[in-house]
């Protein structure tokens, strides 16, 4: 099984409650919704990449008047999001495929998602092409330069891989079937996978984009700063990068 089709069927199923139960909408979250309002007119497309059920992100932006879109890889999420947003316009879809048309978002974002991506280059590539010139696009990604990070990545390996640590996992699924309290996992997908941010700059330069900033959250309030260097937060959990759709982008892609 691929990750893909694991995030689709099986993780979906713990996303589907999980979202707002166990995680919520934490000050990281409203930080970043607010950097958005700030930088992004009312009225505009936003686009969110790996929309799950829509809380926290789309459904604040469309509270505050913008025009909302998502799209998500997982049926059972979209329905969700349909169902208590119908004024989001969301849909199934692959974020390293995304079925919307050339520069159509003045804003596409994605947030908590890039460590399920299996291509994070393509969907980096998808953000841009349907986002307009001088658009923004804003994602973040769990830094594996990060100690605490890599620990826990290193720890999912060993729990799908090793001997014990397996069987550990599914005396774990035997026990959520017996107390019907939470979804059993049988795979040994590792869906999570954190990203050297290095090798994030290395793409954007590649693609002719050196010109972006990066945020990472600097206190317990979760307040964002900002630098032009990776550097500047290479320890930190989750760094935030942000960049505009250069004017000349795409003709500069098919020269």
């Amino acid at each position: 099984m691929d990750r893909k089709i694991y995030m689709k069927n099986i993780y979906s199923k713990y996303w589907i409650y999980a979202r707002e139960k166990v995680y919520g909408f934490s000050k990281y979250d409203k930080n970043l919704c607010s950097y958005i309002c700030k930088n992004i007119s009312k009225k505009s497309n936003i686009l969110e990449v790996a929309i799950g059920t829509g809380y926290p992100f789309a459904n604040y932006f469309e509270i505050n008047d913008y025009k909302v879109y998502g799209v998500d890889i997982a049926p059972i999420l979209v329905e969700k999001c349909k169902k208590i947003y119908p004024n989001i316009n969301c849909k199934v879809g692959d974020a390293e495929n995304l079925e919307y048309p050339d520069n159509f978002f003045d804003c596409t974002y994605s947030f908590h998602s890039t460590s399920y991506f299996s291509n994070l280059n393509k969907v980096i590539d998808e953000m841009i092409r349907v986002t307009i010139p001088n658009g923004m696009i804003i994602f973040d990604i769990q830094n594996k330069n990060n100690e605490e990070v890599n620990q826990n990545y290193n720890k999912m390996l060993l729990a799908k891989k090793n001997g014990p640590r397996k069987l550990f996992r599914y005396a774990k699924n035997i026990l959520k079937i017996i107390l019907r309290k939470g979804v059993p996992d049988w795979t040994d997908v590792v869906h999570e996978v954190p990203t050297y941010p290095e090798d994030v700059d290395k793409y954007l330069e590649k693609k002719g984009i050196k010109d972006y900033k990066i945020l990472a959250a600097l206190n317990k309030d979760k307040d964002l700063g900002n630098s032009d260097k990776i550097d500047s937060f290479k320890k930190k959990k989750k760094i935030i990068f942000i960049l505009r759709k250069q004017l000349n982008f795409w003709k500069k892609k098919a020269a």
